[in-house]
């Protein structure tokens, strides 16, 4: 009973994801909050210039932002295409989308009804619940692939090539058999020794 609780308590501590992997998790989501904080400054500080100054202004304002953003877009696809990051690429497909958003603003803004004009400024709060299914996701996916990563078949596999008939290593119970003997002759002789030293 205690052997298996003992077993028990050795595979749940294995499944512990260790701090490097921690540590990997933690950067990722940290970039993607640092993003959705952006992201969700952006909007507000939209909110804000609309209601701040007039309509053509409000338009001139939104297009400087859209080209801002683009920018940013870009310089994030290119980036990510240099260091073959999936983090980045999606990154910068939410920067790209946000950008097609921003070209969309004004016109949400000025001509539609009031329904739509306060869906669009509510935006950053479905931002917040998107953000954090995101990063429950990448915690999860993280997860997985460390308790994937330490399956044994995978190690057996990886570690044998050929088949445990055909192990070139010694055996194990051949190797004690061997360590037996030796041990049994050195106590003979031992022995004999002792024997000599009386007779004399």
């Amino acid at each position: 009973m205690e052997k298996a609780k003992l077993m028990q308590l050795e595979i749940e501590e294995k499944r512990k994801l260790p701090i490097s992997v921690r540590n990997v998790i933690s950067t990722k989501i940290f970039q993607d909050l640092v993003i959705a904080t952006i992201i969700m400054a952006y909007f507000c500080l939209v909110n804000f210039i609309y209601y701040k100054f007039e309509n053509a202004k409000f338009e001139e304002i939104l297009k400087y932002f859209a080209i801002i953003i683009i920018i940013g877009t870009v310089i994030t696809f290119e980036v990510s295409y240099r260091k073959s990051s999936i983090n980045l690429l999606i990154i910068g497909m939410e920067l790209f989308l946000c950008g097609v958003f921003s070209l969309y603003i004004p016109y949400l803004f000025l001509h539609t009804n009031s329904a739509i004009r306060t869906s669009a400024m509510i935006l950053p709060s479905f931002l917040i619940i998107y953000y954090a299914i995101k990063s429950l996701l990448i915690f999860k996916k993280k997860q997985f692939e460390y308790r994937n990563s330490l399956s044994d078949v995978k190690e057996i596999v990886k570690t044998s090539k050929d088949s445990y008939l055909e192990e070139k290593s010694e055996k194990t119970f051949k190797a004690k058999l061997r360590r037996e003997k030796l041990l049994r002759q050195k106590i003979l002789q031992e022995q004999k020794a002792k024997k000599e030293g009386k007779r004399i």
